[in-house]
């Protein structure tokens, strides 16, 4: 298959390094401990992914957000394939919402962190970060910060 365009119709961006097979993974055959990965986390969100879940699962914000679907990265510099399972993923954006708790300030998962936002943005990916004490403490503050991301 070819892709038509190096351009995605919303953005107006060029497409990353191998955006043609990450934009169509649905066709792509996630291996099944990454599928199994990522039902867990829906499963068992916190608190706060909750909160923010109610209140972008219904298109209110215009676009379609997934929770923890997996995205595929390929990383050239080592050639390998790689799933990454953001909290929140709008395709048609390539937007990804992460909400961090306190464990996120631990130093290797913050490193961690910084690496797959690396990857991401590698990817034409934009990343917001939103810790739980915001969400549970102003929610409407952040659906305001993400209308303005959009």
């Amino acid at each position: 298959m070819n892709n038509p365009s190096p351009y995605t119709p919303l953005q107006g961006l060029p497409l990353g390094k191998g955006d043609w097979v990450m934009n169509n993974i649905n066709s792509m055959n996630v291996p099944e401990i990454i599928k199994e990965a990522a039902k867990k986390l829906r499963n068992n969100m916190t608190d706060s992914e909750v909160i923010l879940w109610n209140h972008i699962k219904w298109w209110d914000l215009g676009v379609k957000f997934l929770r923890q679907k997996p995205v595929y990265v390929f990383t050239e510099e080592s050639w390998l394939d790689r799933y990454i399972i953001p909290d929140f993923y709008c395709f048609d954006r390539k937007i990804i919402i992460e909400v961090d708790g306190s464990i996120h300030d631990l130093e290797e998962v913050y490193t961690l962190d910084r690496h797959k936002e690396e990857l991401l943005q590698n990817q034409w990916f934009r990343i917001l970060r939103v810790t739980n004490k915001v969400i549970e403490k102003d929610i409407k503050s952040v659906i305001l910060n993400i209308k303005l991301f959009l």
